[in-house]
């Protein structure tokens, strides 16, 4: 069964007429004009402002932000190419949690909760995600993971993990750091094991 999406609310005449006096005496875009509101006591959603100052033309589509950024996505096409991993703990109270999933297919191929994240616990959950693999015939060509130091050396030389995927055949691809596409494949990570 599909689920229905809510239809989209418009603002009232009010919330028009007090983004409206607001504007005019700043003059700020969407974004910061919505800051402005909260502090005045008004809480109005950030997308009807956005979406209000393109049907009232106070604001324009920049068309160097409408081009297709150019950055690595990792969407393989065949299992075990690539396998993501990373650590989430949700609070001081919860434990440390590792999952692997595979990109091409999405599917946890290993994962576990820890008192500590450590290189020996990656180490071992990584075992967990090969075995795991090789029942669907599928080995592991590559792994990324954060630069944390579970996984990579900061220092010269490499870390114990590097040093096992090395002995087991695996690249090791670490992603850059602050990159928006490894977040987001963080982010799935956690939800997924959620």
């Amino acid at each position: 069964m599909k689920k229905e999406r809510r239809p989209k609310t418009s603002l009232t005449e009010q919330q028009e007429k007090i983004i409206d006096e607001v504007w005019k005496e700043t003059r700020l875009g969407a974004r910061l004009l919505y800051y402005e509101l909260q502090k005045r006591g008004y809480r109005i959603p950030l997308n009807k402002i956005h979406r209000y100052f393109r049907e009232t033309g106070k604001t324009q589509e920049n068309p160097k932000k409408q081009k297709k950024r150019k950055r690595c996505r990792y969407e393989r096409k065949h299992s075990g190419s690539l396998v993501h991993g990373d650590w989430h703990r949700t609070s001081e109270n919860h434990p440390h949690v590792i999952v692997w999933m595979d990109d091409a297919s999405r599917k946890l191929l290993s994962y576990g909760e820890f008192e500590h994240a450590t290189a020996e616990n990656s180490i071992m959950t990584m075992k967990q995600a090969i075995e795991n693999a090789a029942k669907f015939y599928v080995d592991i060509k590559a792994v990324n993971t954060d630069r944390g130091t579970q996984f990579y050396s900061n220092k010269k030389g490499i870390s114990s993990f590097q040093r096992f995927l090395e002995e087991e055949g695996i690249d090791f691809i670490p992603s850059k750091r602050n990159n928006s596409q490894t977040r987001a494949v963080t982010t799935a990570l956690h939800i997924t094991y959620r």
